[in-house]
């Protein structure tokens, strides 16, 4: 498998896991094994929207809790199924 059709069907997995959240564990957890498969990381504007902890597709203000830390110049993302904390650098 190519990477270009790797990051395709990675792409497609993560709008299906938006679209069907009772699902979404599933379609985020194939999305990581293609990945590592096909040695392609998983782009990093999809990589913030998922819970690595739990596979849960994080949406704003409903599952996940976003913090701005401007004097570090970090997004903490959190988790509110598990609990997890996600760091992303933005300087």
């Amino acid at each position: 498998m190519s990477r270009k059709i790797a990051e395709e069907r990675i792409r497609i997995l993560f709008a299906e896991a938006k679209k069907r959240p009772e699902k979404a564990e599933r379609y985020l957890k194939l999305a990581e094994k293609i990945g590592m498969k096909t040695q392609v990381p998983i782009p990093s504007d999809l990589r913030k929207k998922y819970c690595s902890n739990c596979y849960t597709y994080l949406t704003q203000g409903e599952n996940c809790r976003v913090r701005i830390n401007s004097k570090k110049g970090h997004i903490t993302y959190t988790c509110k199924e598990c609990g997890s904390m996600k760091r992303h650098g933005y300087k």
